[in-house]
């Protein structure tokens, strides 16, 4: 694999305590924190997985790490956190909701050398607010102003729902005014407190139309314009997808990443409730080959129903946290089954 760089990340969520109570957020309760030196033993292991792999296997990795919460930002030592994890030869970026950023604050992460930061923005101010809170619009742009001023790469991430889905046009032109690299559209994951919003979910239908529209804006945009969800992806192809049993690319979920969360649990998407190892205690490269949960998310055989049998399976495989947190509300605990918001399903031969 010399020459093909592995784009591998960790999520890493540095705390669960955050300054506002988003309507959709997924984390969970309080949990007993990593202290400063546990993260920065986390990070090491990291960097011990990844060179193992370029030595042993030859495999040319390009590794960063994603910083989030909660809000990363509460924490006080998030700053040595960076620069640790930088001294390390990771690349970084912070996941943030953008209400804590002021001119100072921004000013220390471009210092830190971030790479760029995802602020969430969630449509207009009144959509916005109604998830996240009275004035928490107005922050997120004082936030992103900020950090363009600084000169730091900043993005928006906008979760999907019916209120939201009609105002991308007015969303794409407002990162274009705040100076914005681009902006991404997510679909909402009804998990955590997010499962009280399981009405406002987009069907198929409407997953479809939304993605549609996306292209038209991406096609007339000044900035990249586009979406983390392998539904995105599909919506765009239009030639025959290779037929392999090891994915390629689509949902990232202990494929091309895991999740660290604030107590050291490694899971394989944050949004995907399932522990599969503590990282104070176990080892990160024998977890990403032993773990029956990550095996199973790249074996098409253990995978059901239209997703096993989907011609764009190797590129896609749906949202496994969605899959998962609809199997949840129905009573079950199936992370391999179909995305229910699909509706691009095409058999092999039939594309």
């Amino acid at each position: 694999m010399q020459g093909t760089p592995f784009d591998f990340f960790v999520q890493f969520h540095l705390t669960e305590e955050c300054n506002l109570s988003c309507r959709h957020c997924y984390q969970s309760a309080a949990v007993s924190e990593m202290t400063y030196e546990e993260i920065c033993g986390a990070i090491s292991e990291v960097k011990r997985t990844v060179q193992g792999w370029a030595v042993d296997h030859d495999i040319d990795v390009s590794p960063s790490l994603h910083f989030t919460g909660g809000e990363p930002l509460v924490r006080q030592d998030l700053f040595d956190v960076l620069g640790y994890a930088s001294g390390c030869g990771f690349s970084t970026s912070l996941m943030t909701n953008g209400t804590l950023i002021d001119e100072a604050a921004a000013r220390r992460i471009g210092d830190a050398k971030v790479t760029d930061v995802q602020i969430s923005l969630d449509g207009t101010e009144a959509a916005h607010d109604s998830l996240r809170g009275r004035g928490a619009h107005r922050r997120a742009l004082d936030g992103v102003r900020n950090l363009v001023a600084a000169g730091v790469e900043t993005n928006l991430n906008v979760t999907v729902t019916r209120r939201n889905m009609s105002q991308t046009g007015e969303l794409v032109r407002a990162a274009e005014e705040l100076g914005a690299s681009g902006i991404a559209f997510s679909r909402l994951v009804p998990s955590g407190r997010g499962k009280g919003l399981m009405a406002e979910a987009l069907t198929g239908d409407e997953v479809a139309c939304f993605y549609d529209d996306l292209r038209r804006h991406r096609a007339n945009s000044r900035i990249a314009v586009g979406s983390r969800d392998p539904l995105a992806t599909i919506a765009d192809i239009d030639v025959d997808v290779p037929q392999t049993e090891l994915p390629v690319g689509g949902c990232a979920a202990g494929v091309f990443g895991v999740t660290i969360t604030a107590d050291g649990t490694i899971m394989p998407c944050r949004r995907m409730d399932l522990p599969i190892g503590n990282v104070k205690n176990d080892s990160l490269r024998e977890l990403w080959v032993e773990s029956p949960v990550l095996v199973a998310l790249r074996t098409r055989e253990r995978y059901h129903d239209t997703c096993q049998s989907c011609s764009y399976w190797p590129v896609c495989r749906g949202c496994r946290a969605i899959a998962l947190a609809y199997s949840r509300a129905e009573g079950k605990n199936d992370y391999l089954g179909p995305d229910p918001q699909c509706p691009y399903h095409s058999a092999p031969g039939f594309s």
